[in-house]
């Protein structure tokens, strides 16, 4: 009997030869057995099938900024309160005026419990309360906790999320989910404008793969114009014979029903700035970042960050644009079909750039994770992010009662699990 693996290969090849050639005389791929080979290959047993691979809660919340704040310029949600010398950092921020009853939203982890919201006037000071969203959507001044006080800026950071893919798909992965790993952070920098600061931590792929980052929701004819901050980009210097992966040279392009999206990068190693061409033309395709040694495939890098700046016509969506709306995506290609791996569950039979074939019915653990942190240390090369069979846990995140199988297993158990990594098996 064709071992099963090897048939998976076979079943993806013909279907999408399928899709490429357009010749539909014969249904050749088999669904069935496709979703029974991705169920075995899953390190994880018995995975939640009402899981969303969500690690963050949304708040819809309104503030009401009093009539007497008459310098009152910004509201800021944070974490923690800095007037008490507490570090604290950013969910969201708002231009506001005195007497508005200002609507908008955020988002933090599930795990999250303080909140406070600050005023934030023209000469920089801060009136500061605190809130539960949990048992009130809306937010009084009219208790602070502290009144025009000067804030230490270092005490406050942005929120930053980390997006890890696997470049395997359709193919079952290896589930160290660092063949490109993003960590994006983002600012409100003007009334119409917001930037996103995207840093490309680590490449564990060893092939092509760009990246792009839809906004969902939103369409080209939305946004004004997007630059970066210092005029460099990612793929400076990249020599473009065709655009094959991504679908325009130009930061913003617009994507199917004309949304907007964000272009990052045509490959991601070139993207690191860590290498260049070889005297034969080709880029050198290094493992970064994803093993503590360096040689043989393997090399270290400074992660490279490019800020984006982007204005848009209409400030309104602006106060409800969260980090969890964000769509950041990878391309990669898989038997000459050009595949987009999406890092939001909910979005992640999208087609933005290209259009393929994705067998969705399976019960496995998704190609992308969002992790509502900036910190999170992601898997070394080949390290499971969690192994859960016949009741062992294993892996990057293997902890009891903090370990990502048994997160995967039941989406209401765990919700803190990437902040107990196995230190000799992340990076």
């Amino acid at each position: 009997m064709m071992n099963k693996t090897k048939r998976l290969f076979g079943y993806v090849f013909l279907l999408l030869a399928l899709l490429v050639t357009s010749c539909s005389s014969k249904d050749v791929f088999d669904e069935d057995d496709y979703v029974e080979i991705m169920e075995q290959e899953q390190p994880v047993e018995n995975i939640d099938s009402a899981h969303t691979w969500t690690l963050t809660t949304t708040y819809y919340m309104t503030a009401s900024i009093p009539e007497t704040a008459q310098d009152a310029e910004r509201l800021l949600i944070l974490s923690g309160n800095p007037a008490n010398g507490e570090s604290a950092t950013v969910f969201g921020e708002y231009f506001v005026a005195a007497g508005e009853k200002k609507y908008f939203s955020f988002v933090t982890s599930n795990i999250q419990s303080k909140f406070y919201a600050a005023l934030v006037d023209t000469d920089g000071t801060f009136t500061i309360v605190a809130f539960s969203p949990s048992s009130d959507r809306n937010i009084s001044f009219s208790q602070p906790l502290a009144t025009k006080v000067r804030i230490d800026s270092r005490l406050i950071g942005l929120q930053t999320f980390s997006y890890c893919f696997e470049d395997e798909m359709p193919e079952p992965g290896d589930y160290d989910y660092n063949d490109v790993v993003l960590r994006i952070s983002q600012e409100r920098t003007a009334l119409h404008q917001i930037t996103l600061n995207v840093t490309l931590a680590a490449v564990g792929s060893m092939k092509q793969v760009a990246a792009a980052i839809c906004l969902p929701g939103i369409k080209y004819d939305d946004i004004a114009l997007v630059k970066t901050t210092d005029g460099e980009t990612f793929n400076d210097g990249f020599k473009w014979t065709s655009i094959s992966y991504l679908t325009s040279k130009d930061l913003l392009s617009k994507g199917k029903k004309d949304v907007a999206v964000i272009n990052l990068f045509e490959d991601a190693h070139w993207a690191t700035g860590a290498t260049n061409y070889t005297s034969e033309g080709y880029i050198p395709r290094y493992k970064y970042n994803v093993s503590k040694t360096t040689g043989d495939d393997y090399e270290m890098t400074s992660p490279r960050t490019v800020s984006y700046e982007i204005t848009f016509k209409d400030s309104v969506m602006l106060d409800y644009l969260t980090l969890e709306q964000l769509d950041p995506f990878i391309i990669e290609e898989y038997n000459g079909a050009l595949m987009e791996v999406h890092a939001a569950y909910r979005l992640r039979t999208s087609l933005v750039l290209h259009e393929y074939v994705q067998p969705t019915s399976a019960v496995i653990l998704p190609w992308a994770l969002i992790v509502p942190s900036g910190a999170f240390r992601y898997p070394l090369n080949g390290v499971h992010v969690g192994f859960y069979k016949n009741g062992a846990l294993f892996g990057a995140y293997m902890t009891k009662d903090h370990a990502f199988g048994e997160w995967a297993s039941n989406h209401e158990k765990a919700l803190d699990w990437y902040n107990y990594p196995t230190s000799n098996m992340v990076y």
